[in-house]
């Protein structure tokens, strides 16, 4: 992929694009392609014996500039690279002086725009510390256009209920019901920053639609039913008694599924789409917004945190290959769905919207050391925040009250002897201050956690 930036070449115009094509029966007489200031034309009935360069060239960069438009940026960029592969092995050999001067300049101009599009569009974040063998997720570069919506699309919803920072919405159109995330825009919008829309990642909610308002960005979200983990498993969990997950791997919902109508005391949605965030808290329960719960949740069966680990591992792995890191995971990103399964909260970045974290989630020592420090941020500070989630669910106790002198490079996290030294083994490797030693970090990255012994019989392929 790297090699179209190796050829060097001796040439700085960069001019417009400037392609002409002809159809396929007119080739046999005659062709045109449109260097800037340079046409080469056959004459008369001669026919070409071996189909010349710049044709097949053209057609690679004709492509190249239509997926450009439609910002398909990985096939573009594809369409680039074989289309200076081309030029470059012809002009060599072409026999005009005058047109190898033009095809070079054309090769610079190429080069230049798939560059572009690399940097801004294909690069892997500074600080990733993956090779780029690994390759690059098509995910990540897929048309994203069929998901934005005109926000007016918006003023028929009704709002069902406020919880945290999003809205429960219902949509009497299509009977639908969605929750909807607002995202206020950044006066450092563009600032090096790439927007990064990840679709398609296993156990992570689906980004539906997205609208866009003058201060907002608006995410509709797919509902999970089952609401909060954190909420669900003090329901139904006691001190004396925790449930066997490992015989239903179900747990039921919150509360039965609210009849939807008009019969609802509902508030329309359109009166808060241009809200500031301040004015949405107002309409939030008392007890649900001063944000992360300080009670820890009681044991888990361990068989049942590596399911739910696994799964969240499978979600991470997949943000990192799209660009985008947490660096805030906590318990309230982690929701629960009527199979039982553990999903997250939809994570993407966005170049309008300054990347921050969740200051009750520093404080609660869900966030990396290095997020909240000097250091270089990179994928290790998600698995930093996987770490403290399953501390949490195998002991019962949060690390931030296990940890009374707080965190740094010495610090001895305290482990009950209920525990299996292979969750003791995963633990300490996961919660290591020092990013770079973290389980999960270099090259590897997850892969290195998949392999640990406590997910030891965990088949990875067939939790999709």
């Amino acid at each position: 992929m790297h090699s179209i930036y190796m050829t060097p070449t001796d040439c700085s115009f960069y001019g417009p694009f400037v392609l002409a094509m002809c159809s396929e029966g007119e080739l046999s007489n005659q062709y045109r392609v449109g260097f800037t200031g340079v046409v080469e034309q056959t004459s008369g009935p001669k026919t070409l014996s071996k189909r010349d360069y710049l044709v097949d060239a053209a057609k690679q960069l004709h492509v190249a500039l239509e997926r450009d438009v439609n910002e398909e940026y990985e096939a573009a960029f594809s369409h680039y690279k074989h289309g200076v592969e081309l030029l470059l092995s012809g002009v060599t050999v072409d026999p005009s002086r005058e047109r190898r001067d033009a095809v070079k300049r054309k090769i610079s101009q190429y080069l230049k725009r798939a560059e572009e599009i690399f940097n801004c569009h294909l690069q892997r974040p500074v600080g990733n510390v993956c090779g780029a063998t690994e390759g690059y997720s098509s995910l990540r570069f897929r048309p994203i256009r069929a998901l934005s919506a005109a926000v007016e699309n918006l003023k028929n919803c009704k709002i069902l209920k406020i919880i945290g920072k999003v809205q429960l919405v219902h949509d009497p159109c299509t009977e639908s019901t969605f929750v909807l995330k607002s995202l206020m825009k950044s006066g450092r919008s563009g600032h090096g920053t790439v927007t990064i829309i990840p679709q398609c990642v296993p156990f992570m909610v689906q980004l539906q639609r997205f609208y866009v308002s003058d201060d907002s960005l608006h995410l509709q979200l797919q509902y999970i039913p089952g609401g909060c983990l954190w909420g669900q498993l003090r329901k139904y969990q006691t001190k004396s008694q925790s449930i066997d997950f490992q015989q239903t791997n179900i747990l039921p919902t919150s509360s039965p599924k609210q009849v939807l109508g008009p019969e609802n005391d509902c508030q329309p949605l359109a009166t808060f789409i241009h809200s500031p965030p301040s004015h949405l808290t107002e309409l939030c329960d008392p007890s649900n917004s001063s944000g992360l719960c300080s009670e820890p949740v009681g044991c888990i069966l361990e068989s049942q945190v590596r399911l739910w680990g696994a799964q969240l591992i499978l979600a991470l792995e997949t943000l990192h290959q799209e660009g985008v890191l947490c660096r805030d995971l906590n318990p309230r990103n982690l929701l629960l769905d009527d199979s039982g399964d553990v999903y997250l909260t939809y994570f993407g970045q966005w170049r309008e919207v300054e990347i921050t974290y969740c200051p009750d989630a520093a404080e609660r020592l869900y966030v990396a050391p290095e997020v909240l420090g000097v250091g270089t941020v990179n994928e290790a500070c998600d698995w930093w925040s996987l770490g403290v989630l399953l501390y949490e669910m195998l002991t019962g106790q949060s690390l931030y009250d296990s940890l009374t002198s707080g965190v740094n490079a010495h610090m001895q996290v305290p482990f009950p002897n209920t525990l299996t030294s292979a969750a003791i083994s995963l633990l300490t490797e996961l919660l290591c201050y020092d990013p770079g030693k973290r389980l999960g970090s270099g090259p590897g990255g997850a892969q290195k956690i998949k392999t640990h012994p406590f997910f030891y019989g965990v088949q990875w392929n067939k939790l999709v």
